[in-house]
């Protein structure tokens, strides 16, 4: 939004992968989603350059900077062209911002407003995070879904059982010990499972774990939802928690409060954006890394931080959102 905003008389072109499309189809601030496949063949590249170059693009902004993408701006014609300046690749760019460092990180939404700014058109606030309102079937769908659960508005969390990749990921045993101790929080809500298919093994491995624990209230919801579904169900849910991952980004967007823990990425680069967090993380030196291979071996800058550390933060954090829901009810008696 922050591009339409500051060029509300642009027209706006967006290329996202397919299986994100959903998070930019219909979105108020671009008017033509590009979907390409996310392993697109030689015959598809050559045909997406193409499409592109009969554009005839004025600005041409590379939000991403990897491989592909670098590519993509490099063989697609443009009045100006801006990205990061990473090493090798700045010289092919009209404008290039630096994108950060361990000793001044800066978090990647401000670093895409940086790159707005860098055209010359002033960002005056910080936007928050707006995806597409989701469509009235998909609303139906999730309503549907609660009302089939017994699930009502505000009264439940959510879990994200995964992470994308391992060195994100806080480790069965830490999510079986975190399910397992439910019984024992005060109140307790109910808690459902997110996920994608990948994480399906997962989710079913911590159900089976449970069934000596009838009393526990737990949904397995993983890979019930597509993305947009996802993000109007954590607007349904009164708090969040998992790791740095998509859904948690989701999740901020929907203004869900969060607890989250952190491992081998920083939160002043991958924080939830604009949101009520507790952030959880370990002071390890070799943080951030590049998730290739842990020195260590068995990841302690996440696997270290304890269940029983979790839901301590989500009880002081569904503490802070009943007194505020409090404090607001009464300040509207006092208007009435």
């Amino acid at each position: 939004m922050a591009l339409k905003t500051a060029w509300p008389e642009s027209e706006v072109h967006y290329l996202v992968e397919k299986p994100y499309a959903q998070l930019i189809e219909h979105h108020p601030g671009v008017d033509q989603a590009i979907i390409v496949p996310p392993k697109p063949s030689i015959l598809e590249f050559i045909s997406l350059l193409r499409r592109l170059r009969r554009e005839k693009y004025d600005f041409i902004i590379d939000f991403h900077g990897g491989p592909r993408a670098f590519s993509i701006v490099l063989f697609t014609p443009a009045q100006q062209k801006i990205g990061y300046r990473l090493p090798g690749k700045h010289w092919f760019y009209d404008f290039s911002i630096p994108r950060g460092s361990e000793a001044q990180p800066i978090h990647s939404a401000e670093n895409h407003l940086n790159l707005i700014r860098a055209l010359g058109r002033e960002v005056i606030s910080l936007p928050p995070l707006t995806l597409p309102e989701p469509l009235p079937a998909e609303k139906e769908k999730v309503h549907h879904l609660l009302a089939q659960h017994s699930l009502h508005a505000k009264n439940f969390l959510v879990l994200h059982v995964g992470a994308g990749n391992e060195f994100r990921h806080w480790g069965q045993d830490n999510l079986s010990l975190f399910l397992q101790l439910q019984n024992q929080q005060k109140p307790s809500f109910p808690l459902c499972l997110v996920g994608g298919p990948e994480d399906k093994p997962s989710a079913q491995l911590l159900m089976d774990q449970l069934k000596s624990q009838p009393s526990v209230s737990v949904l397995n919801l993983v890979n019930a939802f597509s993305l947009r579904e996802l993000y109007y169900f954590f607007q349904q849910a009164l708090l969040f928690i998992g790791p740095d991952s998509g859904p948690m980004h989701l999740a901020a967007a929907a203004g869900l409060p969060l607890v989250v823990y952190f491992g081998p990425t920083l939160p002043a680069h991958f924080g939830p954006w604009q949101a009520k967090a507790t952030i959880l993380e370990r002071p390890y030196n070799c943080r951030p890394c590049r998730q290739r291979h842990c020195t260590l071996d068995n990841f302690p800058c996440l696997r270290t931080i304890s269940p029983q550390e979790v839901w301590q933060a989500v009880n002081q954090m569904v503490e802070e959102i009943s007194v505020s829901v409090d404090s607001s009810d009464q300040d509207k008696e006092n208007r009435g």
